[in-house]
C-alpha cells in the first residue's frame, strides 16, 4: 500500500475519533444542571399612558427580570402580593411608555395639593383662560388635548381714543391665531377625562405655556376674546404662516362695500388691487399680476 494512502486513512481515523470524544464530552456537560440565575418581578408599563391621566389595572404588568437589575427605585413584587392595587386610581405625571421599568415618582395622588404642579415639564408654566361652550368646541377640549389659541378682535373699538379713528378703508374685525399646539392641563378643576368618555363642561381652561406664550396669552385676552381651536393627532401636513383674517377678507359683499371689485363667485383673477396713500388720499388701482 502506498505510504499517501496510509497517511490518509491515520488521519480520517484520528478525527472521527476525536470528533466522537468531543460529542461525549458535549454529552456529559448538557446532562449537568445549570443553577438559574436569581431573578426578580419588576412592575413595568403595560401600555402607553398620557401625563394626567389616572392609571387602571390594565395600564401595569410584572415581568421577570435578572436580579442584578434590581434597583430600589423600582416596584417589586412582594411575596405573592400584587402591588399594583397601591398605585390605582393615581394621576401620570409625565407620558409614560409600553414596557418602561414604573417607579412611584412616575405618579402622584389625585387629592396632592401640588398634583397640576408636578404635571408640568420643566420651564413650562401653567395659566388659565376663560371659556364657554361656544369657545371651548361645546365642551368636547379635555385636560390632554392639544389646542391652537384665537384671539378675535374689534380693531376700531381697541383703537379709539389712541389712534387716529379708523376709516371706510381699515378693518374693524379680525382674528389671528396666537398660540399653537398648547397642551390643555384642566378644565376647571378637572385635570382627567371623564371616564364615560362624556364632554367636559366648564368655565376655565388651564394650559401649559412658556414664560413668553403666558405674556402673550394674556395681553391676548385684553385686546378680545379667546377661542381654544382643537387639534387633531396627526401631525400639520405643512409649517403653519403666522397671519391673520380680517372682515374684508372674510366677506366678499364687504370688500366691495368699501371699493374693492371682487371677481364674481370669489374667484380671483389675472389682475391685483392695491391701495395708494398719496398724502392721505386713499386709491385703489389695479396691476397685472
Amino acid at each position: 500500500m502506498r505510504p499517501v494512502v496510509i497517511v490518509a486513512l491515520v488521519a480520517l481515523l484520528a478525527a472521527g475519533l476525536t470528533a466522537l470524544l468531543a460529542k461525549s464530552w458535549l454529552d456529559k456537560t448538557s446532562a449537568i444542571p445549570q443553577a438559574e440565575a436569581p431573578s426578580v418581578e419588576v412592575l413595568v408599563v403595560a401600555r402607553d399612558v398620557n401625563a394626567g391621566v389616572a392609571l387602571q389595572t390594565d395600564d401595569l404588568r410584572y415581568e421577570r427580570w435578572p436580579a442584578a437589575l434590581g434597583s430600589a427605585h423600582l416596584v417589586q413584587r412582594n411575596g405573592t402580593e400584587d402591588g399594583r392595587a397601591a398605585y390605582v386610581g393615581q394621576i401620570a405625571r409625565r407620558f409614560l411608555a409600553a414596557g418602561e421599568p414604573f417607579t412611584a415618582e412616575a405618579t402622584a395622588q389625585r387629592d396632592n395639593i401640588g398634583l397640576l404642579a408636578s404635571l408640568l415639564p420643566a420651564g413650562m408654566r401653567a395659566v388659565s383662560v376663560p371659556i364657554s361652550n361656544p369657545s371651548a368646541v361645546s365642551g368636547f377640549i379635555t385636560p390632554g388635548d392639544l389646542v391652537d389659541v384665537v384671539v378675535a378682535a374689534d380693531l376700531a373699538r381697541t383703537l379709539e381714543g389712541n389712534h387716529p379713528a379708523p376709516t371706510d378703508k381699515l378693518l374693524r374685525y379680525a382674528a389671528e391665531t396666537v398660540l399653537r399646539d398648547i397642551r390643555v392641563l384642566a378644565i376647571d378643576q378637572q385635570i382627567v377625562r371623564n371616564a364615560d368618555g362624556s364632554a367636559v363642561q366648564g368655565k376655565t381652561a388651564t394650559l401649559a405655556v412658556t414664560s413668553k406664550q403666558a405674556e402673550t396669552l394674556t395681553v391676548a385676552g385684553l385686546l378680545g376674546s379667546l377661542q381654544l381651536v382643537l387639534r387633531g393627532k396627526a401631525a400639520d401636513p405643512v409649517a403653519p404662516q403666522r397671519g391673520f383674517s380680517g372682515d374684508v377678507e372674510s366677506s366678499l359683499a364687504l370688500h366691495s362695500l368699501i371699493g374693492g371689485r371682487p371677481a364674481a363667485g370669489g374667484a380671483r383673477t389675472g389682475r391685483a388691487q392695491v391701495e395708494i396713500n398719496r398724502a392721505g388720499a386713499l386709491s385703489t388701482e389695479e396691476f397685472a399680476r
